[in-house]
C-alpha cells in the first residue's frame, strides 16, 4: 500500500479551517488570514501558521524536511457578548480540545497544544474579547523518495548479497529476507 505523505499547505489549512468550522458550529466565521480591518462576523476564529523550525530529530528518512510548524487560532468574541469573560474562555477550551491530537486528515504529525490563553497583542482586534489557542505539529515537507510512481508497486521480496559477490554474474548468491515476525 502506499499513501501520498507529500504535504500541500493549501491543503493543510483549508482542512484545519474546515475542522474548526465543523466542530464549532456556533463560531460565525473561521478564516485563515483574513483582512482584520473588515468587520469581523463574530464570535470568530482566526487561524495562522506562524512559522516553521527545522525539526532534524523527526526526520522520518524519507528525504523530506521534517519541520516543528507552530499554529495559532485566535477566538474572538465582542465585548458586549453576555458573560463575555466565562464564554470566550469556555469557547478557547472548546478549541484547544478540538485541536488536541488533530491531525486535520493531513499526513501530519498529531497537534499538541502549548498555550491557551488571553490575546492582547493584535492593536487590530482591541475591540475584542481575544483568546488564543497555540499549537505544534511535525509536518514533513516534499516528496518521500519511497513514493511509487502511479501505477508501480512496492517490492515485496528483498534480497541480500555479500560483496564482493554482487551484480549480475552472482545472482545465484543472493538470500532472500524473510520479515521479522509481529511481535
Amino acid at each position: 500500500m502506499n499513501a501520498n505523505t507529500e504535504i500541500d499547505l493549501d491543503a493543510l489549512h483549508d482542512a484545519v479551517v474546515a475542522a474548526i468550522s465543523a466542530g464549532m458550529p456556533s463560531v460565525a466565521s473561521v478564516q485563515a488570514y483574513p483582512d482584520t480591518s473588515e468587520p469581523l462576523s463574530l464570535p470568530a476564529v482566526l487561524v495562522d501558521l506562524e512559522d516553521m523550525e527545522a525539526a532534524p530529530d523527526a526526520d522520518p528518512g524519507t528525504e523530506q524536511l521534517a519541520v516543528r510548524a507552530r499554529w495559532r487560532a485566535r477566538l474572538i468574541l465582542g465585548f458586549r457578548t453576555a458573560d463575555v469573560d466565562r464564554q470566550v474562555r469556555k469557547g478557547a477550551a472548546q478549541l484547544a480540545h478540538l485541536v488536541h491530537l488533530n491531525r486535520w486528515g493531513q499526513p501530519v504529525e498529531p497537534a499538541r497544544v502549548t498555550l491557551v490563553g488571553p490575546d492582547p497583542f493584535d492593536p487590530k482586534l482591541d475591540q475584542y474579547e481575544v483568546w488564543v489557542v497555540e499549537w505544534e505539529q511535525i509536518v514533513h515537507l516534499g516528496a518521500s523518495v519511497w513514493e511509487c510512481p502511479e501505477g508501480a508497486s512496492v517490492p515485496e521480496t528483498v534480497y541480500l548479497g555479500i560483496e564482493p559477490e554482487t551484480g549480475p554474474d552472482h545472482v545465484g548468491d543472493y538470500r532472500q529476507v524473510a520479515p521479522e515476525p509481529d511481535l
